[in-house]
């Protein structure tokens, strides 16, 4: 919460006020004890000096008087003879004593006290102090009060302002230069809006732009873009589509205020890297979307501005309702002076599917050069793409050998590809994300299981992993047909292990593990895929019982020089050994790491440093020759 200077400053004002005013009060008692004290010391001295007087006259106890009111008491006591004379004046509800000596004589002196002796010069004293200082703070802050009203008026103002921009403003002393500058910059500012109110009022006609960011919308971005793409001088550089998923919640859950207060945080996170000397362009290009345009950046650059947008957007306050793991999914795509805005746009819309179809919060960039000119089509031509594939059977696969420790072959893992009609072979690492945002992926994994089957050998007792999609297991449609795919081929499904993202099973483990529970009856096997990626308990292991565990590359690679990713796997070996779990590695790319995992326990290793795919299942348990760094193909 924004805190208000002028509370600020007058809280403190009272509280140092109140702390002199304590101080004052103090200082002035300690004064008046003081003097008091002093007086009433004078008295009983006088009153002494009387009495010796009277003794060296030889008068008798009778004549012998008090000099002031204060003084109640004498007492003379001789110490040779233990005589003593006393003669009492008054009395007193509180009393002090006096004690002197003189030649054989003692004289005690009975006074009142400070207390009974000033009290109501001390009373009076005081309220007449409290008086004269509350009146003079009184005309103090009148005086101050007479100046400070502005700035409180200010600070009203701007709060107002905050809220509205079109808020007038209302102050019209002129006395003071902060207030006159603010009423001329606040003038300049509501002249500039008149200013430019035509060429406003043309560009939302031509529906540029998003009314309720006023940033540029779709039609803006695609035309700036291929402005960029026309210039002379060098072209590069990025296109980032930024999907605030935590959006479409608010949209369908929450209020219209709520999701216009999220869109306008989120706006203001992306307005930071809107660079007018760079040219760079950001515009919302539909409810959840938002796409940054990056001339003349490189690779490193784009990475620390999406890592950085991610770490900010996932700062925003969100609802109770939103999940804050997927937040913020960003596509990116490097473009070059060859490349179209439609080309551009596709592919950074691919990244954006492939980075959702990771999980949580994150972004993707495909390698230079990994999508050919064929692959890059819009979503119409990606769902054309994808069923023509279906009904011509047109996807492909290869096997990964997985190899244990001994380097013998523990299973292969099916790599599937996809034909487009036309020669060409696209990875699933590109169609995917595609066929997820088309929703044939339970088809698409139907399709493989289906040719995986088929390309078992009888006599071969190798077992294939496939990857099964989250989309397909949570389609009912998909699991009942499983089942029956299961029950018809129940000798092939002992051979099978279905590999599903740890991300994904931790969100939906409960769910699942009636599905688990009944495909287990079949003897399949379950390896749990990319453990590590995300920071996730391991709860998800009491409701589903899984075989094997595969650590994602991220913390495989480099693991010998790692230490805080052996300590995870040692972590990570602790519940796997309970629960009788096997660990793999996947992206095994060296020696090093090789005999780091294998010190450390994990049984299986696969990567193309240990074995490039191959067109055909090897026999198990065969000795694996490591096709090394050779990684011509």
């Amino acid at each position: 919460m924004e805190m208000q200077i002028t509370r600020t400053i007058y809280s403190l004002l009272l509280k140092h006020l109140a702390g002199i005013f304590c101080l004052a009060i103090v200082v002035f008692n300690v004064s008046v004890f003081y003097f008091a004290n002093s007086s009433l010391d004078r008295q009983s001295k006088a009153q002494y000096n009387y009495i010796l007087h009277l003794h060296k006259l030889d008068l008798r106890a009778e004549a012998l008087n008090a000099l002031t009111p204060d003084i109640l008491a004498v007492k003379v006591i001789n110490k040779d003879t233990g005589l003593s004379k006393s003669k009492v004046f008054g009395k007193s509800w509180h009393t002090a004593q006096d004690v002197y000596q003189y030649d054989k004589l003692t004289i005690l002196i009975t006074r009142k006290s400070v207390l009974s002796g000033y009290f109501g010069h001390w009373v009076l004293f005081n309220l007449s102090f409290i008086i004269i200082l509350l009146v003079a703070l009184m005309f103090s802050h009148y005086d101050v009060y007479k100046h400070w009203k502005y700035l409180i008026q200010l600070e009203l103002w701007a709060a107002r302002f905050a809220k509205n921009n079109k808020f007038k403003f209302y102050i019209k002393n002129k006395d003071y230069q902060l207030i006159n500058s603010i009423r001329e910059l606040n003038k300049q500012r509501v002249d500039a809006q008149k200013g430019g109110q035509k060429a406003d009022h043309f560009i939302r006609s031509q529906t540029f732009l998003d009314s309720s960011t006023s940033l540029g919308n779709r039609l803006y971005f695609e035309h700036r873009l291929d402005s960029v793409l026309q210039q002379d001088d060098k072209v590069y550089g990025a296109v980032m589509i930024i999907h605030y998923g935590s959006l479409e919640v608010v949209k369908e859950v929450g209020t219209e205020q709520e999701m216009q207060d999220l869109l306008l945080q989120f706006a203001d996170i992306l307005k930071n890297y809107v660079d007018d000397t760079a040219q760079s362009i950001l515009s919302r290009i539909s409810a959840t979307e938002f796409a940054l345009l990056l001339p003349l950046v490189g690779g490193d650059e784009v990475e620390k501005i999406a890592i950085n947008v991610l770490r900010m957007s996932q700062k925003v306050r969100l609802p109770d309702y939103v999940d804050s793991n997927t937040v913020c999914h960003i596509g990116v795509d490097m473009y070059d002076v060859d490349n179209t805005s439609f080309q551009i746009m596709a592919e950074a819309d691919m990244a954006l599917r492939a980075a959702q179809l990771h999980g949580p919060s994150g972004w993707f960039m495909y390698d230079s050069g990994e999508l050919p000119a064929s692959e890059i089509r819009g979503s119409v031509r990606w769902r054309t793409t994808i069923e023509n594939a279906l009904e011509f059977n047109l996807f492909n696969m290869s096997f990964q050998p997985v190899v244990n420790g001994n380097m013998r072959i523990n299973h292969h893992e099916v790599l599937a590809r996809m034909g487009d009609g036309k020669g060409e072979s696209i990875s699933a690492k590109v169609f995917l994300p595609m066929a997820k945002k088309c929703g044939l992926i339970p088809e698409i994994d139907k399709k493989i299981l289906s040719l995986v089957v088929s390309s078992l050998e009888p006599n071969s007792p190798s077992p294939i992993s496939v990857n099964i999609h989250i989309d397909s297991w949570l389609n009912r449609e998909f699991c009942n047909w499983l089942l029956q795919f299961l029950k018809q081929y129940k000798e092939s499904a002992k051979r099978l292990i279905f590999e599903i993202s740890e991300y994904e099973l931790a969100q939906h483990a409960r769910k699942l593990s009636s599905v688990f529970a009944a495909i287990r009856r079949f003897n399949v096997q379950l390896m749990v895929d990319q453990v590590g990626l995300y920071v996730l308990e391991t709860a998800y292991l009491d409701y589903i019982q899984v075989e094997h565990l595969k650590l994602h590359q991220s913390i495989v690679h480099r693991i010998n020089e790692t230490p805080e990713n052996q300590m995870f796997i040692r972590s990570l070996q602790t519940v796997a050994n309970e629960k009788s779990i096997s660990i793999f590695a996947m992206g095994v790319e060296s020696e090093q790491e090789i005999s780091t995992l294998k010190r450390m326990g994990v049984k299986g290793l696969q990567g193309h440093y240990i074995k490039r795919p191959v067109d055909h299942i090897l026999p198990a348990n065969d000795v694996v020759e490591i096709d090394g760094d050779n990684l011509d193909l």
